[in-house]
């Protein structure tokens, strides 16, 4: 019984996840893909890798302070040579009257010029710290000026990639939610063709219409079965192509809870606004990229004022000949503290051309960024254009399926009374099946249309 009872919660659970995962509107679906997209995961680490790369510069700047230790065994202790007579103090007792043969047998006795002395111990062992500040380093400097920068940059960088997502999950959304109003179209005409059929076939069995009659309708229901099985095999590719842009496993299944219509187009729309270069995440990019060149410009332009280091260090050493003696004899303490400071005098005009290389890339930064204010006016007048047409097209093709709807009401009435044939009821039922098939088209390509408008405007959030 126990065993049922946690069979049927499970069984419940993933009826529950099941049912959550299988309506989905257009925001769930771009949060889902801003959360779970590889993309988008990559932007967020490229921000904390800014991060840890700032600290990194920041912990530069910082003093530095490390232990050292070494242990020195020499096999063979060096020697010098010094000069033989460097401690002769014969003459120093030179009053002193030594006349015995063996000190006269030594006077006379040739001398050599060097002596050879061992300095040092075979073993040494010494121990120490040192700490380290740089008190002044012009690019040290400017690199922690250009920090926020930076932060910034990879900041643009994660929304620009969050704005590719909203595009493109957008798109294959409403790709999706057309594909299925075709599908739901198809199901109607067959419906109403299978209806007709049937109702031709009675009357071609009471003697009122021809076999033909049928026939034709037949093939035609064959023909839109036919079209219903590709617009199937469109409805799966559409609905992997949005999980692709959600970051979604090919083996989770979803369905979309939103509808298109005309209003959903119009919805929001500005077409007489404004173009603002700066709500375009681009021209952010260019901005701080001009920026972090102008950074570089300094650090090159302040490369020849000194680099000033301060370094105190001690530590303690011995020497022995024995090694256990490195333990009980005592270490002998030495400390320092040092003042360094190192100016480049020449380096072969390196750092003019590492001037004039920032200087020239500033003035690519500018014409970038009047490229980008141009790309920027073709591309929402483009967009503004297309729009237009794609709103006037999904009018017509609305007033359209007024029209069509019209004439098949008539050729159906017409046909239940016996004025009229199928072949009325076959063709203007194929006119009402195209004129919703370009009126779904009309809606997809405006909506498409608006979210390139929107994007063009730097208003798409």
């Amino acid at each position: 019984m126990k065993n049922k009872i946690i069979l049927f919660l499970l069984f419940a659970t993933a009826i529950v996840k099941v049912e959550g995962q299988s309506k989905m509107s257009l925001k769930d679906c771009i949060d889902y893909a801003i959360k779970n997209q590889p993309k988008m995961k990559n932007a967020l680490l490229d921000e904390q890798l800014q991060i840890e790369k700032n600290n990194e510069i920041v912990g530069i700047a910082r003093p530095q302070v490390k232990a050292t230790g070494q242990f020195q065994y020499l096999f063979v202790v060096p020697k010098s040579r010094l000069d033989a007579n460097a401690f002769n103090f014969g003459s120093s007792f030179s009053f002193f009257k030594i006349d015995t043969p063996a000190f006269v047998a030594y006077q006379n006795t040739p001398k050599d010029k060097y002596s050879e002395a061992k300095f040092g111990l075979p073993l040494n062992m010494t121990l120490g710290v040192q700490a380290s500040q740089i008190l002044f380093d012009a690019g040290i400097l400017v690199a922690l000026k250009a920090r926020q920068s930076l932060v910034d940059l990879s900041k643009l960088n994660t929304r620009r990639t969050e704005e590719e997502i909203r595009v493109n999950v957008s798109k294959a959304y409403y790709n999706c939610v057309i594909a299925e109003k075709r599908m739901s179209l198809l199901n109607e005409n067959i419906k109403l063709i299978t209806y007709v059929e049937d109702m031709t076939r009675k009357l071609f069995q009471e003697g009122f219409a021809e076999k033909i009659d049928a026939d034709r309708l037949l093939v035609q229901r064959n023909n839109l079965q036919t079209e219903k099985d590709k617009i199937n095999n469109l409805i799966e590719l559409s609905y992997a192509l949005l999980k692709f842009q959600m970051g979604m496993s090919m083996n989770e299944n979803v369905s979309l809870n939103e509808e298109l219509s005309i209003d959903e187009v119009k919805n929001g729309l500005e077409l007489d606004k404004v173009v603002d270069y700066n709500n375009r995440i681009e021209m952010n990019l260019l901005n701080t990229a001009k920026k972090l060149n102008q950074y570089d410009l300094e650090r090159n332009e302040k490369s020849y004022l000194p680099t000033i280091v301060a370094a105190l260090s001690g530590s303690y050493a011995s020497q022995t000949i024995a090694f256990k003696e490195l333990f009980t004899l005592p270490y002998f303490p030495t400390g320092a503290f040092v003042l360094s400071a190192s100016v480049p005098l020449y380096d072969g005009n390196s750092r003019k051309a590492k001037v004039r290389q920032a200087k020239l890339s500033i003035l690519k930064n500018e014409n970038d960024i009047d490229a980008f204010k141009q790309a920027v006016d073709l591309e929402s007048n483009n967009a503004k254009t297309q729009l237009k047409n794609s709103l006037m097209s999904l009018q017509n093709q609305e007033n359209n399926i007024e029209l069509a709807q019209k004439v098949y009401d008539i050729a159906q009435k017409k046909y239940k009374e016996g004025l009229g044939t199928n072949i009325e009821i076959i063709q203007a039922e194929t006119s009402l099946k195209e004129a919703k098939t370009n009126y779904y088209n009309s809606l997809y390509d405006a909506i498409i249309a608006k979210i390139d408008f929107q994007k063009s405007l730097g208003l798409l959030k």
